[in-house]
């Protein structure tokens, strides 16, 4: 749910090609959400500091001949009458009220011509500064043309063109030029070029290089090296920057993580530094809000927007626990921004279950932050349930 592992292994969100030019599928997925806090001046479960929503997707694939696939998505939000006795908040922007919202969240066409792939259309992207963050009800997606390359042996080689999204403002549903302040991709509504290459050569080892421009706006760069060592250790690497065309220092940070994993349990630490200089945070450049996500190893549960932001020293640990009957997790998380005053701790605790048809994520949130909004605890309730046609 909220809590992303960071591998960038997925790099695009690629739809799974279909094999021939006849095949179809449907999928989707319906979705209520909620969640209530008591930060700020409210109480748990009271309606005037709970927030909850419905979501309904459905996806479209077929192959229309061999190589060539077209994907199509439309995603629809309820409140489904939540306002009226137990919220007051949506998870996800209905256009500016409560009204039911439908939109387009996904059309493509995908072409396979040899060792190259070619997506464009509307489609979510996973790289470090342009994502489609999937923790909300509805996940953020792009106008883009995209092509990956495996020509050389182990390598993927990606470029990507990105006109417009729909992460501004709190995730508006009506894909936009994105504009505003440093975190647009520009005023003038030109479009943003990202380049990656990953690279497997070395067993056990993914190692990655983006680049980023974002004409009038900004230039971007991530590295990272993720390697699985012996006897279930692993360790990564990573190290990232920005600079505003604008006069700037430029901003930059390092993370360096430490994992295990086995059948049963799976656990980290990890610490990360931004400098104390630069206008662009190491996080989530697409979305244009001050809570975007960061691909650092570090990134919180729940309370986005800190471990990327100014003078940011951060500390994270984790682990999940298959315990048979569920799915638990906890999470620690602590930044110091240093003369900045915008210091945050977070302890998250979650239990994942199959329920029926349902996949069931209860999470508690326990914030200590300089920020009285959110200082307190937080608990929040989801249900998914997939299908398929």
């Amino acid at each position: 749910m909220k809590f992303t592992r960071v591998g960038l292994m997925a790099i695009l969100a690629l739809s799974g090609a279909v094999a021939d030019g006849s095949s179809s599928k449907i999928t989707g997925e319906a979705r209520l959400f909620y969640g209530t806090t008591d930060g700020g001046d409210g109480d748990l479960l009271d309606k005037g500091s709970s927030y909850g929503d419905s979501a309904f997707n459905i996806r479209y694939q077929r192959g229309v001949k061999d190589g060539v696939t077209i994907n199509a998505g439309v995603t629809g939000v309820s409140t489904l009458g939540l306002e009226n006795d137990l919220v007051s908040a949506t998870w996800v922007d209905h256009d500016g009220g409560v009204d039911d919202v439908v939109w387009i969240d996904t059309a493509n066409i995908q072409i396979d011509a040899g060792k190259t792939t070619f997506i464009v259309g509307r489609q979510q992207l996973d790289t470090p500064f342009f994502k489609s963050e999937t923790w909300n009800i509805a996940p953020n997606t792009f106008d883009a043309a995209v092509a990956v390359n495996s020509n050389i042996p182990d390598t993927k080689i990606i470029g990507a063109w990105v006109g417009r999204g729909n992460g501004e403002g709190g995730y508006v549903v009506r894909a936009k030029n994105i504009g505003g302040g440093m975190h647009a991709f520009t005023e003038a509504n030109k479009p943003a070029y990202a380049f990656g290459l990953i690279n497997e050569s070395i067993p056990n080892t993914t190692m990655q290089g983006w680049y980023y421009n974002i004409p009038t706006v900004a230039t971007a760069y991530w590295v990272q090296a993720d390697a699985k060592i012996a006897n279930g250790l692993s360790l990564g690497l990573q190290y990232a920057g920005a600079e505003a065309e604008v006069e700037d220092d430029g901003s930059n940070a390092f993370g360096v993580k430490v994992g295990y994993e086995s059948d049963m349990v799976s656990a980290y630490g990890a610490y990360s530094k931004r400098n104390d200089e630069g206008a662009i945070d190491v996080s989530n450049i697409a979305t244009g809000h001050g809570a975007s996500q960061s691909s650092l190893y570090t990134e919180a549960w729940w309370n986005y927007g800190f471990v990327g932001s100014n003078d940011a020293s951060s500390i994270a640990v984790g682990a999940n626990f298959n315990a048979g009957v569920a799915d638990l997790g906890l999470q620690y998380v602590t930044v110091d921004t240093g003369d900045n005053e915008n210091d945050m701790s977070e302890i998250a605790l979650t239990l994942e279950k199959e329920v029926g048809p349902l996949n069931a994520t209860v999470a508690f949130i326990n914030t200590d932050a300089d920020d009285d909004a959110i200082d307190g605890n937080t608990l929040q309730i989801y249900l998914t349930a997939p299908f398929s046609l």
